[in-house]
């Protein structure tokens, strides 16, 4: 784990306001992974977890998908008791204009417990172009 992003990332969150008015922040794929090797900061429920760069390599093949405007991190919880724990999340969010049908065969090997429009909102929601949403991948 890189101590100092991790600092960076925390404060990042820490800015946006995480948990204001119970809203979760949204921070990008690309902040929640750099520097990131927590397997308890993603996924941690499953039998078999995957490690943390096989969902960093999913979320960004589906980033770079036609359709797909962006891939988001929901923070769930930011524990700065120790240094060497990651903001955790249980939530992925695709602003995208496809079915969310479309991820569940890409999403298979991170086994989500479940794929579908997002009824949540954000304390900092994206900006997405007309016609996208956000799908929701949740990990219990």
């Amino acid at each position: 784990m890189d101590k100092v992003k991790r600092v960076q990332l925390v404060s990042i969150i820490r800015a946006l306001g995480v948990s204001t008015g119970g809203q979760r922040v949204l921070v990008s794929r690309a902040q929640f992974f750099d520097g990131n090797d927590d397997p308890g900061s993603i996924g941690c429920n499953l039998t078999k977890h995957p490690g943390v760069d096989a969902f960093d390599q999913v979320l960004g093949r589906i980033e770079r998908m036609e359709g797909v405007s962006g891939v988001y991190l929901a923070i769930t919880e930011v524990d700065e008791t120790y240094d060497d724990i990651w903001p955790f999340t249980d939530t992925a969010l695709i602003a995208t204009r496809l079915a969310p049908s479309t991820f569940a065969p890409l999403m298979r090997n991170l086994t989500p417990d479940s794929i579908g429009l997002s009824q949540d909102s954000f304390a900092n929601p994206p900006r997405m172009p007309e016609g996208y949403q956000l799908v929701s991948v949740w990990w219990d």
